[in-house]
C-alpha cells in the first residue's frame, strides 16, 4: 500500500547498495593488501633462501646418482641438510639462465650456502667418482716396497717413487726411502694413479694413523719414529694373530734392553728378497747390517709397512719378561718363553709338530 505521505523506498535502497559496494570494495583492498604481503614475503623468502649469497659452513658429502633428475637432486641436497627445502632448489633451477646437466657422482658441498650458490657448485662438476665407479687398490699389511711396486703398472715408477727426497722431506724422517711409511689400506681413486701421487697418498695416510696414535698415547709423542716404525714393521713380519703383537714387541725391546741379537728370520728375508721363504743356516751367513742374527740392535730401518695393530705394539708392548718365541707349527701362534730352557723345549716341540706334519703329508 503506496505511502500517504507520497514518499518512497527508492533512497534506502541506493543507500543499501553502495554500502555493499563499499564493503565489497574494502574487502578487495584488504584481499590485495594481503595477497601483496604474501608475495612480499614470499620474494623475501625466495632471496633469503634462493638468491642471497650465503655463508659456507660444515662440508656435506652429497651422492647424486646417475639419472637423477633436479627434483631428485633437490631431496638429496634437504636430507643432507645442504639446504632447508628441496623446492628451494627446484626454484633456482628455474631461476638458472644457462641450464646444464648436473653430472653424477660425490659434491663436497657446504651447508649454509644459497639454492643458487649450491647450484654452481654442482654446475662446476663432482669432487669424485661415485664409490662403484672407482679404482680400489688395497694394500696389505706387511709389504716391502718391491712387493708394493709389484701391484702398479709401472713398479720402477714405484720404487723411485719411494726414494724421492720431495717424499722422504714431507715426511720429515730421517730415512733412505719410504720403506715402512707407505701406509697399508684401501685406496679410491676416480681413475688409475701415478705411481709418485699413490706413494705420496700413502704417506698421508701413514701420518693421519700415527697422529691418531699419539693422541690416543701421549706418552708417545718422545719416541723416535724411525725407531717405533722399524720395530713395528718386526711385529707385523712375525705375528700373525692380533693378542700376540704386544708379546712380540716385547721380547724385541727385552732383547734389546739385554743387547741380545734379535735373530729374526724376517730381516734376512727382507734383506735377500726371499719375502716368505724358509732361512737356511747359510742364509744366516750373509753380511748386512739387516741380518740380526750377527748384528745385534735393531736392523738400519723398516723391513716393511706395519700396520696400526703392529704400530701400536710397538707403541705399547706388553709388560711380559719373554726374550724368545718359536712357531706352534700352525702357522699362526707363538710360544713365548722366558728363558732359553724354556725355549728349547718349545722347539723340541716344534720340531716334533713338524716331523709329524711332513710324515702325514708324504703318505698322502
Amino acid at each position: 500500500m503506496p505511502d500517504e505521505s507520497g514518499g518512497s523506498d527508492r533512497p534506502r535502497t541506493r543507500w543499501t547498495f553502495w554500502r555493499v559496494l563499499y564493503r565489497l570494495f574494502l574487502f578487495s583492498a584488504v584481499l590485495l593488501a594481503l595477497c601483496v604481503v604474501a608475495g612480499g614475503v614470499a620474494a623475501f623468502i625466495v632471496y633469503d633462501h634462493v638468491v642471497q649469497p650465503g655463508t659456507p659452513g660444515a662440508i656435506v658429502e652429497v651422492a647424486v646418482p646417475k639419472g637423477a633428475s633436479g627434483r631428485d637432486i633437490g631431496v638429496l641436497l634437504a636430507q643432507s641438510g645442504v639446504i632447508e627445502r628441496e623446492a628451494f632448489f627446484r626454484f633456482a633451477l628455474k631461476l638458472d639462465p644457462a641450464p646444464q646437466p648436473i653430472r653424477h657422482g660425490v659434491y663436497e658441498l657446504p651447508k649454509g650456502l644459497s639454492a643458487r650458490q649450491l647450484l654452481e657448485l654442482l654446475h662446476a662438476g663432482p669432487a669424485h667418482m661415485l664409490p662403484s665407479e672407482q679404482i680400489k687398490i688395497t694394500v696389505p699389511e706387511g709389504l716391502a716396497i718391491p712387493q708394493v711396486a709389484a701391484l702398479f703398472p709401472n713398479p720402477a715408477a714405484f720404487a723411485a717413487a719411494a726414494s724421492d727426497k720431495e717424499l722422504l722431506a714431507k715426511l720429515g724422517v730421517a730415512a733412505a726411502s719410504l720403506e715402512g711409511f707407505l701406509m697399508p689400506d684401501t685406496y679410491f681413486f676416480d681413475a688409475q694413479p701415478p705411481e709418485r701421487v699413490m706413494a705420496e697418498r700413502m704417506i698421508d695416510q701413514f701420518q693421519a694413523a700415527y697422529g691418531r696414535l699419539l693422541s690416543e698415547i701421549p706418552a708417545a709423542a718422545q719416541y723416535d719414529v724411525l725407531k717405533i716404525v722399524t720395530v713395528a714393521s718386526l711385529i707385523e713380519e712375525e705375528a700373525r694373530v692380533e693378542e700376540e703383537r704386544p708379546l712380540v714387541a716385547a721380547v724385541i725391546y727385552n732383547r734389546l734392553e739385554k743387547k741380545m741379537p734379535l735373530q729374526l728370520d724376517s730381516t734376512l728375508q727382507f734383506v735377500l728378497g726371499k719375502y716368505g721363504q724358509r732361512m737356511l743356516d747359510a742364509d744366516k751367513q750373509v753380511d748386512s747390517p739387516y741380518n740380526t742374527y750377527k748384528y745385534a740392535g735393531l736392523p738400519p730401518g723398516p723391513i716393511s709397512s706395519p700396520g696400526l695393530s703392529s704400530l701400536r705394539a710397538a707403541l705399547e708392548p706388553a709388560e711380559v719378561k719373554y726374550l724368545y718365541f718359536v712357531s706352534n707349527a700352525d702357522g699362526k701362534t707363538h710360544t713365548f718363553s722366558g728363558t732359553y730352557a724354556e725355549h728349547g723345549k718349545a722347539v723340541g716341540r716344534y720340531r716334533k709338530e713338524m716331523l709329524k706334519q711332513r710324515r702325514q703329508e708324504s703318505g698322502r
